[in-house]
């Protein structure tokens, strides 16, 4: 250290020597218009002589535009002969680049700036050639000439690179073992912080300028107080108390690093103050996240053990409890200090629900099993209420591998056996009616037929036009209708049959000793039951066909056959009938929620029975035709009755709702057998002549004529009727709209036979 302070020292007293140099070439070159010229050459030469630098004078060379392209030498002294080799007589008068055809245009550049600026320069240089390293000053004594003064420094970099590979020696040592270190210089305020200290806190080494604070702005802020603090006890302990503590640092990207800072005094002046302090600072993130994660495992095992659901008890050798959780105090009762230290079997008292006696001695279970596990217990908590529970056992192992102790974990299980109840109810029943399903049914089937059971009535029972009420009326009011159904079953049926829904619309009953005189009372109050039934306007009606059986040479599959085949007889014969006046009353609900609706149906089917006679159709027909205007619309019962009611425009949505009702119409007459031909006629009453209308985009001819006759009748009657948001159309203003649209929207043929029926002038209509 004391040799780097030499050389130093020597450095600063070589640099002002170049100083006074210069400053006599200044006072040269400004005082010689009073000096005698050849006193000056005197004293120039004797200056030379004695100079211990190289020097050299050169005039700057410019281009046109004034920019440096060369400088010539002037003069040199030996010094600069014996530093570069070049011969003072070989170099005067001629350029650098004649002289030195290698010069690189940045020092002509870095010299022109000198004369161009005034300031002078000084930087360090190796010459290859001579394998020295040399200081350079470079000043301009007047326009367009610059002096350099060369000095040999090659020892002082020698030493320097020593040092610093002495340095940088250490800090591979410290680098190896992740450590960064510090170097803070008291007396001259400056400070040196390795790159692997500034590395291991995210930064490059360029990032941070070496400053006695830097450390300070790093530091987080709640631990500079205590970092601070142990600096100045070791300072004060003279060195005894060291620098040694933990701390965080504040990365780059945010994060905190955790390090320890270890140092201590390296230099004390006379007055035992210190005048430099060195240290590392050691990367221990890595361990304080290990340490913080055994920390958080152990601190999760706790709030995992105290708020899981399941008891936990653990008890040692001598079965004294050691843990007690939350939850087992919550299932038992006792609270964590009334149990803890005090034997188990003072306390748990186990049941063994197979015997309904209580378990004695199961703390060898506890000790001495490996794993055990029951659910078939139950537990006498401090009420003296008997909870059932499943249990587990775990042995705990100590290091020789001896079981000290062992876990006990168990739940209350009441509201799981209420839910496995819930399950295999729900697994046996219908979820709408809460009768048996069609899974239990056929668990039960072959089972029927016993000895004990004889004789066995089997009944099925079909509900009448449920599709035509889903259809018309939709799904909820179909469900309602099968859990009514289902209800008034089982209030007509006995407590011992069975009743089962096996299928959408479809149900059977098994009723054992029961004969089948027995079994038509029952079905005969169903069917009065049913008949005070109000389902709003609905009808429900069912058709039940049964079958009896007194002996066990009939198997079930044939008493199965018998009372559906004797269902479907029924259920012809009845069904139809049912379905037609589930068509009225589609119709009359329909007509009264919205009498606009009536209105239009009316007047729809008297034009197009008047449309029908003109063209000359058989009076079957015409009737047929008549009946169709009337049920064109009756689809429109599946319509929200807020959008057929609306006092307004329809929005595209609204619109799009009621153009399904020619569909739901079509679902609603095909199931029906009297009323079936007009299907397909009110699905196809807004197609379009020319192909545009809907639902199915027919056109021409391919549109049944009956549909054709009723488009026409609903155009005149829907333009000519008035509405909330406008006033109808005139009689002539229709006819002349309808005559616009002939060939596109309507037949042409009908239209010409509408015109005919305007003519006659009958045009009573209800409005």
């Amino acid at each position: 250290m004391e040799n780097m302070y030499f050389f130093q020292k020597l450095t600063i007293l070589g640099l002002l020597g170049s100083l006074i140099i210069i400053l006599l070439i200044i006072l040269y070159f400004s005082n010689s218009a009073r000096v005698k010229e050849s006193e000056i050459k005197n004293k120039y030469k004797n200056l030379f002589l004695h100079m211990n630098e190289g020097f050299a004078l050169h005039r700057l060379v410019c281009d046109e535009t004034g920019t440096p392209i060369d400088y010539i030498f002037l003069d040199v002294n030996k010094v600069f002969e014996k530093l570069t080799g070049l011969k003072r007589e070989n170099i005067i008068g001629k350029s650098v680049k004649e002289v030195l055809p290698g010069t690189e245009d940045y020092w002509i550049k870095t010299f022109g700036q000198v004369v161009i600026e005034g300031k002078p320069t000084t930087y360090e240089n190796y010459s290859h050639e001579l394998s020295k390293h040399f200081k350079v000053s470079v000043y301009s004594p007047k326009p367009m000439e610059f002096a350099t003064l060369f000095s040999d420094i090659t020892n002082q970099v020698d030493t320097s690179k020593k040092i610093h590979h002495e340095k940088q020696l250490l800090i591979t040592i410290l680098d190896s073992i992740k450590a960064g270190y510090w170097d803070m210089d008291i007396v001259n305020n400056t400070a040196f912080y390795s790159p692997s200290y500034k590395a291991m806190l995210g930064y490059e080494d360029f990032e941070l300028e070496n400053k006695p604070e830097l450390w300070k702005n790093l530091i987080f802020e709640d631990d500079l107080e205590k970092s601070i603090l142990m600096s100045e006890k070791h300072i004060k302990s003279l060195g005894e108390i060291p620098i040694y503590h933990e701390s965080r640092y504040k990365n780059k990207n945010g994060s905190l690093v955790w390090v320890i800072k270890s140092g201590q005094v390296a230099e004390w002046d006379e007055n035992n103050k210190p005048t430099r302090i060195v240290g590392c600072n050691i990367n221990i993130t890595k361990q304080k996240q290990i340490e913080n994660i055994l920390l958080e495992e152990r601190n999760l095992f706790q709030t995992t053990l105290y708020s899981i659901v399941d008891g936990v008890v653990s008890v040692d050798r001598k079965g004294e409890i050691q843990v007690f959780n939350q939850s087992a105090e919550d299932i038992s009762g006792f609270t964590r200090d009334e149990v803890i230290g005090r034997n188990i079997l003072d306390l748990l008292h186990l049941i063994d629900e197979k015997c309904n006696e209580e378990i004695i001695c199961f703390l060898e279970d506890f000790i001495d099993t490996e794993n055990f596990s029951r659910d078939d217990l139950s537990i006498k908590i401090k009420s003296g209420e008997i909870v059932p529970i499943e249990y587990s056992i775990s042995q705990i192992i100590n290091s020789s591998g001896i079981a000290n102790g062992a876990v006990m974990v168990f739940r209350d299980i009441r509201e799981k056996r209420d839910r496995l109840n819930r399950i295999s109810y729900l697994s046996n029943h219908d979820q709408l009616t809460g009768l048996f399903n069609r899974y239990y049914y056929e668990e039960q089937f072959e089972d029927m037929m016993k000895e004990e059971n004889l004789p066995l009535t089997l009944a099925i029972l079909d509900v009448n036009g449920l599709k035509l009420t889903n259809d018309a009326f939709g799904h909820l009011m179909g469900d309602r209708l099968l859990k009514i159904l289902g209800d008034v079953l089982k209030e007509q049926c006995r407590q011992k049959d069975m009743i089962f829904r096996v299928g959408g619309d479809e149900f059977v009953i098994m009723m054992t000793n029961t004969l089948e005189e027995d079994a038509k009372e029952i079905f005969t109050n169903i069917y009065r039951a049913l008949e005070k039934v109000k389902l709003e306007n609905i009808v429900i009606s069912v058709s039940i066909g049964w079958a009896t059986s007194t002996t066990k040479i009939e198997n079930m599959d044939d008493i199965y056959t018998r009372a559906e085949e004797y269902m479907y007889r029924k259920k012809i014969a009845e069904g139809q009938s049912m379905r037609s006046r589930t068509v009225q009353v589609i119709l009359n609900t329909l007509n009264e929620k919205n009498k606009r609706e009536r209105i239009h149906a009316q007047n729809v089917s008297k034009i197009s029975r008047k449309i029908a006679e003109i063209m000359d159709f058989e009076p079957e027909v015409v009737k047929e035709i008549e009946l169709a205007g009337l049920l064109h619309d009756i689809g429109k019962i599946a319509i929200d009755e807020n959008i057929l009611n609306k006092n307004g425009i329809l929005t595209e949505s609204e619109y799009n709702q009621i153009k399904r009702h020619p569909e739901c119409g079509y679902q609603i007459m095909k199931s029906v057998d009297a009323y079936s031909k007009l299907a397909d006629y009110i699905l196809s009453h807004h197609e379009r002549w020319d192909g545009m209308g809907y639902p199915r985009g027919l056109a021409g001819e391919g549109i049944p004529l009956i549909a054709r006759i009723i488009n026409v009748a609903d155009a005149y009657e829907a333009m000519t009727a008035d509405r909330p948001y406008r006033t109808g159309m005139s009689h002539d203003d229709a006819l002349i709209e309808m005559n616009r649209c002939s060939g596109t929207q309507f037949d042409p043929l009908i239209i010409s036979t509408f015109r005919d029926y305007c003519i006659e002038g009958n045009w009573e209509l209800e409005r």
